[in-house]
């Protein structure tokens, strides 16, 4: 389950919603499956979604996993 996603949703009015999805190339009913813990969010997925939602939906929020991932990415860039 994915509280961050989930409590977007409830925020967010059903063209609010469908308007973000579209812009991030997917539909409502896969946010909702996302926001449920039956798919993951691809990280390019995540990206698209936080994009498309001026940051209300972050990476970090749908996919944690990836933040060690980023950290040592930045951290071995200096």
């Amino acid at each position: 389950m994915n509280d961050h996603l989930r409590g977007w949703l409830a925020r967010k009015t059903a063209e609010e919603r469908e308007a973000t999805a579209k812009k991030a190339g997917t539909t409502v009913g896969h946010l909702r499956q996302l926001a449920g813990g039956h798919r993951q969010a691809s990280a390019d997925l995540a990206e698209r979604l936080q994009d498309a939602s001026s940051g209300e939906i972050t990476i970090a929020g749908l996919r944690p996993d990836l933040i060690p991932i980023a950290r040592k990415v930045l951290l071995g860039a200096h």
